[in-house]
């Protein structure tokens, strides 16, 4: 009776840890591919309490909403060679957050564009989202790097209208969805932002969405950042909507003593 009762709980214990296939409990932060750069975190919340993530990297640190609702999300690792603690983070009460967990990932990558090739929280897409579909569309007629870029680029700027109504709406937690974006063709400088990052990586090409400051907007803004033929270009697609809808000339290529950049994705 003894041998059984122990049988029966070797056979329970390696179900539950996902043995001979039958179940399998996926870790919260799953750095499985890390040698791509990014990072998945997957947990549902049995509470009310508001969640985060946050990257660390030296004195570097970024934190990310999540919604703690079971599905998996992925976070860049997009801060150099090094040593990174990516947690999940819930709040225990006004500004406090306590970890829920936590890895300590070492990043080696011999090529740090491949960074800006993934789908991620606030560049998300799949090769089945309308979006990407019809990028991949748009550039068919050419096979030249730069006329594809400019042919996703005065697509943006000359259909994509700026919703100045959405603002109001916004809060901490938004993050872009590049198929609404593509269907209403209207947004923020966030949407614009990351429909071309997710539009261009899906066709890879490493583009970056990026954070901060333009001389030619007031207040936070977003714009992209593309890597062609070794050197990285800013292309700000959403100012240069609203200019090109004023019968303003523009170029493509934006100067960096325009732009202040203080976040990257």
């Amino acid at each position: 009776m003894l041998r059984k009762s122990i049988l029966l709980l070797i056979l329970v214990s390696m179900f539950l840890v996902g043995d001979f296939g039958f179940s399998e409990v996926k870790p919260i932060v799953d750095d499985s591919e890390k040698d791509l750069g990014v990072v998945h975190i997957t947990y549902k919340k049995a509470d009310a309490a508001t969640y985060k993530v946050l990257v660390t990297k030296d004195d570097k640190k970024i934190s990310y909403p999540f919604k703690a609702d079971g599905i998996t999300e992925s976070f860049p690792l997009q801060l150099g060679n090094g040593t990174y603690k990516v947690g999940l983070l819930k709040n225990v009460g006004g500004t406090k957050y306590a970890y829920v967990s936590s890895k300590t990932i070492v990043l080696d990558l011999k090529d740090p564009n491949i960074v800006y090739l993934n789908s991620v929280q606030n560049v998300n897409w799949n090769e089945e989202n309308e979006s990407i579909v019809f990028g991949k569309e748009l550039i068919r007629p050419t096979s030249f790097m730069s006329t594809k870029i400019r042919t996703l680029y005065d697509y943006l700027v000359k259909n994509v209208s700026y919703d100045y109504d959405k603002i109001p709406t916004l809060t901490a937690e938004y993050v872009p969805d590049i198929d609404q974006t593509y269907t209403d063709l209207k947004g923020i400088c966030y949407d614009y932002s990351a429909l071309f990052a997710s539009i261009k990586r899906s066709q890879g090409v490493p583009t970056k969405l990026v954070k901060g400051y333009s001389k030619f907007v007031e207040g936070y803004h977003a714009w992209n950042e593309i890597y062609v033929n070794g050197n990285w270009y800013i292309i700000d697609s959403t100012v240069d909507a609203t200019l090109t809808g004023a019968k303003i000339f523009v170029r493509m290529y934006k100067s960096t003593d325009d732009y202040t950049k203080v976040y990257e994705y």
